[in-house]
């Protein structure tokens, strides 16, 4: 057993303080631990407190920033976190942005007793963070995925099926909802989307499960299949995930 990463992309405007305030307490509660540092460069060095706000830090875009990085730790569970987040739903050059974060969970937090606790983080961040796509599984797993490209596009491919996955109300759409909820994996929510969990842990997942989960959903959608793929042809664009949102323009 090694690190776990627990990725989740959104559309989805983060510019809200407020709701990274309250979002960010929801996590500590559930983790039983505090966010302590949470800085723009790597190494991290400012100290944070969620209760004093770490809102207004997180969406302190630059005059001309269009983009914002973020990295963080938790203190007693060594959890790290890196968020990827995106002033605006286009950039300068009329491309769609999405946001992302990843929380790295050290190997001492990788082991059964502690997969209900992931379980419950996984799920909050896909709610509060209108998620359209996430997953949740070893570094190594995740490691061993060959995108079609260089680096892996998500308007062009998802990275695949893992210990847990969501799929966002759009992407349920896509595959089809009813065939998502007749697979034995499948769980209803949260929000309007579909969780698959392949075991109760980590560790029990057989080697083989992802693959087949990804070739009954859609093979050429995932990661791996050797396919040469263009944007929109496997994979919803970011401009169609954004449509979900028309009031806020994401």
């Amino acid at each position: 057993m090694g690190e776990i990463w627990i990725t989740h992309y959104s559309v989805r405007s983060w510019s809200s303080a407020s709701e990274w305030d309250d979002y960010l307490c929801a996590v500590e509660y559930l983790l039983g631990d505090r966010l302590i540092k949470l800085d723009v460069n790597d190494p991290v060095r400012r100290k944070a407190n969620v209760k004093s706000g770490e809102g207004k830090f997180i969406i302190q875009f630059g005059e001309k920033e269009e983009s914002r990085w973020l990295w963080g730790r938790f203190e007693k569970t060594k959890i790290e976190i890196n968020i990827e987040l995106s002033k605006l739903p286009v950039d300068s050059f009329g491309r769609h942005t999405k946001n992302q974060i990843t929380f790295y969970v050290p190997k001492q937090m990788s082991f059964d007793s502690d997969a209900g606790q992931l379980i419950k983080l996984f799920r909050l961040s896909n709610e509060r963070l209108n998620a359209f796509y996430a997953y949740a599984d070893f570094k190594d797993v995740l490691c061993g995925k060959k995108p079609s490209t260089p680096s892996l596009d998500i308007s062009r491919e998802l990275l695949g099926v893992f210990w847990l996955t969501y799929f966002g109300p759009r992407y349920c759409a896509f595959f089809g909802r009813d065939r998502l909820l007749h697979l034995r994996q499948a769980i209803q929510g949260p929000a309007d989307g579909i969780t698959l969990q392949l075991a109760e842990f980590p560790s029990q997942v057989p080697e083989s499960s992802r693959i087949t989960l990804e070739r009954e959903i859609a093979p050429e959608s995932f990661a791996g299949s050797g396919a040469s793929k263009n944007r929109g042809q496997f994979a919803l664009t970011l401009a169609q995930l954004a449509s979900e949102f028309p009031q806020t323009g994401r």
